[in-house]
């Protein structure tokens, strides 16, 4: 995925950019937009090529690192709520739980959710340390 913008400041190998969002971003906030209304946004991206302040650049990530960061961040949360809640309710149903086996099966399903969560933004620095996620500048343009 290919993308352009300016830089806003550098510091060492890493600089900050200020990029339109792209159409198919959402809202999720994680890069720190949290505003529909707002289609300017920041990123910190590796800065290779000696890019300063105020530079054009193209920024690049490829496209199987989205997909893992996007797996990582939705679909093992969303898939562990869904196994959360089956097991859950066959060991309740098992045991013999005499309350609401759906609802407490839902609650449990979301409490391993939210500690799914946290695992994920415990390893956060880990996964900016690999520069795997991360954008990288490839060209600054003209």
């Amino acid at each position: 995925m290919r993308q352009t913008g300016v830089v806003v400041s550098t510091n060492e190998n890493i600089a900050i950019l200020k990029m339109q969002r792209h159409s198919a971003c959402g809202s999720c906030g994680g890069c720190g937009m949290g505003s529909e209304n707002s289609k300017n946004m920041q990123i910190q991206a590796v800065n290779r090529i000696g890019a300063t302040k105020g530079d054009f650049v193209e920024v690049d990530i490829s496209t199987p690192n989205v997909l893992k960061a996007a797996a990582i961040a939705y679909v093992i949360p969303l898939m562990v709520l869904f196994v959360g809640i089956v097991i859950s309710s066959k060991v309740l149903t098992a045991i013999n739980y005499r309350s609401n086996v759906e609802t407490m099966s839902a609650i449990i399903g979301a409490f391993l959710m939210s500690i799914a969560f946290m695992i994920i933004k415990k390893n956060e620095p880990k996964f900016k340390k690999s520069e795997e996620y991360t954008p990288v500048i490839t060209n600054i343009v003209e």
